[in-house]
């Protein structure tokens, strides 16, 4: 009998469950199929700050004796299968509890979409069935569960852990007729379905039904991630990827509140690039050039230069080499004064008034703001430094001639 006890990055073992598990498959008289399911709560708990294990105690489940479940891990575990277990079964160390869960449609099909599994959970009582409580108040406080990930575990009786049979799990039947040829081994499972909750599909009093999809037919889901272009550059300019953009003397904040904090980062979602003071991002990053890569200081009168003067305000009134910035969707616009006027009668983008200051998206135009030598950025205490461009271009995938 296989020693249980042995790791699970085993290589010779894990041949020899192989072995085992395709000789099963293929007995005409096999041992019982059992079915686990793990629903993964981390990506809504995570996004609202909540211990699920403290919810738990909350809700005066799982905190003392028998029923004591350990959810650190966020990791809900299910079984439905009732008429070999009616009580816990164990799976590599892990504790799945009888639910009146069921899951349908997991079967591939030759026409090329992909499967749709629905999940259904029974409404009724709770009563000795703390995790599936635990998931019912969940579901309450969050109003739903989109998004949490579903995995479907299979294997046979024979390969479930000893502590099934030998010893009692609480609750558990005090007696357990050994499966035919009882060999537990952790390697032995079918590969795993893993899904994630798309949508509800009905919802009554008896059951609620959610609709399950593959990661790769999830909504909003593109494939590939990102577009490989030649010679072209995929990020925003002064956005996210690109991140040519300085915080505002107001923003430079040692608290990073939210009302003192760099837009870009807030709509990455970053709270601070770096270990130490600031955000990761250049001291200052000033207009350069246009979209055709022509130096704006160039374009001035001679002898101009740029001084960089914040937020358009129509109030003001605006010299040559003045560089204003509008805002919109948290990303910073740039423009420079070319000819003098107030405010309120020269609105960006009014070319009569303003340059605009524009990324060609291209090799030169990041270079012209980040290179060693042409770089207008000053990048102390920046993520990216001088002569790093983050261009978002694949100059490799231009097709070489074969001349």
């Amino acid at each position: 009998m296989p020693n249980p006890d042995i790791p699970y990055n085993d290589e010779n073992r894990a041949k020899s469950s192989i072995k085992s598990l395709n000789s099963e498959l293929s007995n005409l008289n096999p041992s019982h199929l059992v079915i686990l399911f793990e629903i993964d709560l981390n990506s809504l708990i995570e996004n609202k700050g909540i211990n699920l294990q403290n919810e738990a105690g909350n809700i005066g489940i799982g905190t003392t004796g028998a029923s004591n479940i350990n959810v650190n891990d966020g990791v809900l575990r299910f079984h439905n299968n009732t008429k070999i277990l009616n009580s816990f079964i164990v799976w590599r160390g892990k504790t799945y509890y009888p639910a009146p869960i069921t899951a349908e449609g997991f079967e591939s099909s030759t026409k090329g979409t992909l499967p749709q599994p629905t999940l259904t959970i029974a409404s009724q009582s709770d009563t000795g069935v703390d995790q599936l409580a635990l998931l019912k108040n969940q579901i309450r406080e969050f109003g739903d569960i989109i998004g949490s990930k579903v995995t479907r575990i299979r294997t046979f009786a024979k390969y479930l852990d000893r502590r099934n049979f030998i010893g009692s799990i609480s609750n558990a039947k005090t007696s357990i007729e050994l499966p035919q040829g009882y060999e537990p081994d952790p390697y032995s499972q079918l590969p795993e379905d893993v899904y994630f909750i798309e949508r509800k599909q009905t919802e009554s009093k008896t059951v609620i039904t959610y609709q399950l999809s593959s990661i790769l037919d999830t909504e909003g889901t593109k494939l590939p991630k990102r577009v490989i272009v030649s010679d072209k550059c995929v990020w925003q300019y002064r956005g996210i990827g690109c991140w040519y953009q300085h915080a505002d003397e107001n923003e430079k904040d040692k608290d990073y509140t939210d009302d003192k904090f760099p837009p870009i980062l807030k709509k990455a979602e970053i709270s601070k690039l770096s270990d130490g003071d600031g955000y990761g991002l250049p001291e200052k990053a000033l207009p350069i050039a246009n979209d055709k890569d022509e130096k704006i200081v160039t374009l001035l009168p001679s002898g101009s230069s740029i001084n960089d003067l914040g937020l358009w305000t129509n109030n003001k009134k605006y010299e040559i080499g003045n560089a204003v910035y509008i805002l919109k969707d948290k990303i910073k616009y740039y423009f420079v004064c070319k000819k003098e006027a107030l405010g309120s009668e020269a609105v960006p983008p009014n070319t009569e008034y303003w340059i605009a200051d524009e990324c060609s998206k291209s090799l030169t135009g990041c270079r012209l703001r980040w290179g060693s030598s042409k770089g207008a950025v000053n990048a102390t205490g920046c993520t990216i430094t001088k002569g790093q461009l983050p261009f978002g271009g694949f100059p490799a995938a231009r097709k070489i001639s074969q001349q």
